[in-house]
């Protein structure tokens, strides 16, 4: 007994047992104790299913270097579906108020990767019920105060309010503004550092999310991102973004990034694709 218990690996075994990377291995093994059984016979199939099983069960991997295997090619979606949360989708972490916008959205959960960004599956479900559920709600002056952590906020209009007296913020549309309403309410559940950063920074990150938003908050329809190229005298090349409904026409989003083609940042090739 002392002996198994010397082979035994706890780290990967029990509790800390990974549930995708053993169903992994198990499938791996299958496989091989097949191929055994075709080429040697029923019995060494067997018997090699058998040792394998134990391998599993008492070091946790059948393959060397499991874990790095399952990460490079198990995506996001299909390790949720063994409960395995993504660590970016974990309450534990917070926002980096000193982070890159993309960096900070991978921290809580709503983007998948800071180099080619897109919406984790989880966030995008919870954004859009979070957006049905205020879609009849009235967006007053104490909505946006509670969203941008300040008490000094005046509404102009449908699509306009003033911050601190002096910095003014101007949405696309009103389903824009209903859209980082909902995400802003997100973010404050998910990231413990959301209450701590100023009204520019959750502007900022409201603004960046809503580039990759999956379906339109006005009618359900599909997102179509448009892009041209400007060329300013004395500047780099820039990219304009443009994100609308397709269906509508709502206008939702839209950035200027600076380069074009294969210069242009990882984000604006993720928006494109």
């Amino acid at each position: 007994m002392e002996a198994l218990n010397a082979f035994k690996r706890n780290e990967y075994t029990g509790e800390n047992r990974c549930t995708p990377c053993t169903a992994v291995n198990v499938g791996i093994a299958i496989i091989l104790a097949g191929a055994a059984g075709v080429a040697a016979g029923t019995g060494v199939g067997i018997v090699f299913f058998l040792v394998a099983l134990a391998l599993i069960y008492f070091r946790g991997y059948l393959v060397p270097g499991t874990p790095a295997l399952t990460k490079r090619y198990l995506s996001a979606s299909v390790l949720e579906l063994f409960g395995k949360e993504p660590v970016a989708g974990r309450a534990s972490r917070s926002i980096d108020a000193d982070a890159a916008t993309e960096e900070q959205l991978v921290a809580i959960g709503a983007l998948t990767d800071a180099e080619a960004p897109a919406l984790t599956d989880s966030f995008a479900t919870a954004w859009e019920a979070a957006i049905e559920g205020i879609r009849s709600e009235d967006i007053d002056e104490s909505v946006l105060r509670t969203l941008f952590g300040t008490d000094d906020v005046s509404r102009h209009a449908a699509t306009g309010a003033v911050i601190d007296g002096n910095q003014s913020i101007r949405w696309i549309s009103e389903w824009a503004l209903i859209a980082d309403v909902a995400a802003g309410r997100l973010l404050a559940e998910r990231g413990s550092g959301w209450e701590t950063l100023s009204p520019n920074d959750r502007i900022a990150l409201l603004r960046s999310l809503r580039l990759f938003i999956r379906v339109c908050p006005a009618c359900g329809g599909t997102i179509d991102v448009t892009e041209r190229t400007v060329d300013p005298c004395c500047e780099r090349p820039h990219t304009l973004i443009e994100v609308a409904c397709s269906d509508c026409e709502t206008p939702l989003a839209d950035d200027a990034v600076v380069g074009i083609d294969d210069d242009a940042p990882g984000r604006l090739r993720a928006i494109r694709e």
